[in-house]
């Protein structure tokens, strides 16, 4: 696959929240919309579920939100073109394909926002000049996922400021992983990691934890699995490379919480970045939970 098809195939992915796909020139799936409701007269609306209830199901089709009572529903899917949401369809060997995680993350507790951020450059250490979609979850934490989004060759979480060392998070993040692997030794692999840094390796899947004090670390506190087999034949020409991405001093402060002054050129950096291979306008950059804990949408545009 080609650099800037590649690139194509990241940035649409990126976008899979929209609830209405925009006129698409290079088209990935003919539906983009994470959920689907089949309803009981016959129709079916895809969109995204904000909240589900015993009676009753929050749904966002066509950017409105409509309140569906179960008795009109007759299945719900959570799948995009036959591919389910769940672990398990995982090869051995393998990582979690784009979807399975970002519908666990956004299912968890513990996530309170995700958004999408500007990829900061690595230059280097193993995942150097890898492209690669990065989020933000909460205020200090970090997923970015490495090449093809629907079978990544790296996954990556990360944490800076003070909760780096936090015993919570390191556990969290470990579990969150274990919940996609499919082999005992794999899950052995990682639980055996050291939190002070350590390496793993089983079949071509390697684990690792850089602590802080590495120079590759940015001052995080990072766990990495990635396929030894296919690393290599990810990376990207340098030129390519810096052209998706931006220095990691002009997305984030030392302490790892995003610059303020500059999160709208940033945000305006990613939309071109994104429209520019693809020829769609991205809409969608994340996700929230309000104050009652209902699923929100984050825009480009602000909203």
């Amino acid at each position: 696959m080609s650099a800037t098809r590649l690139l194509a195939v990241l940035f649409l992915l990126a976008a899979a929240f929209d609830s209405r796909a925009e006129p698409k020139p290079v088209p990935i799936n003919q539906r983009t919309a994470p959920d689907t409701l089949e309803l009981e007269d016959g129709t079916s609306l895809q969109g995204l579920i904000l909240k589900n209830t015993a009676d009753s199901v929050l749904f966002q089709s066509d950017n409105r939100e409509i309140l569906i009572p179960k008795s009109e529903i007759r299945r719900i899917r959570d799948e995009i073109d036959g591919e389910l949401y769940f672990p398990d369809i995982t090869a051995p060997g393998m990582l979690p394909s784009w979807h399975a995680m970002v519908f666990d993350l956004r299912n968890s507790d513990e996530i309170g926002s995700m958004q999408q951020i500007p990829a900061t450059r690595v230059t280097e250490g193993l995942l150097r000049r890898i492209p690669y979609l990065s989020f933000r979850i909460n205020t200090q934490s970090e997923f970015n996922i490495y090449g093809d989004p629907n079978n990544p060759v790296a996954i990556e979480f990360g944490m800076y400021g003070k909760q780096r060392s936090s015993a919570k998070y390191h556990q969290i993040v470990r579990e969150f992983l274990a919940g996609h692997l499919n082999k005992r030794e794999e899950i052995a692999a990682l639980y055996a990691l050291s939190f002070k840094g350590d390496k793993k390796q089983v079949g071509h899947l390697v684990f690792t934890i850089t602590p802080p004090k590495y120079a590759d670390s940015n001052g995080g506190w990072w766990l990495c699995v990635y396929n030894a087999k296919r690393i290599e034949g990810a990376r990207i020409g340098e030129k390519q490379y810096d052209a998706v991405t931006r220095p990691f001093e002009e997305v984030n402060h030392r302490d790892g919480r995003l610059r303020k002054e500059n999160l709208k050129s940033g945000e305006s950096w990613l939309a071109a970045l994104m429209t520019s291979p693809t020829g769609t306008k991205p809409k969608i950059r994340g996700f929230y939970r309000d104050k009652q804990g209902v699923f929100r949408l984050l825009t480009f545009d602000g909203s």
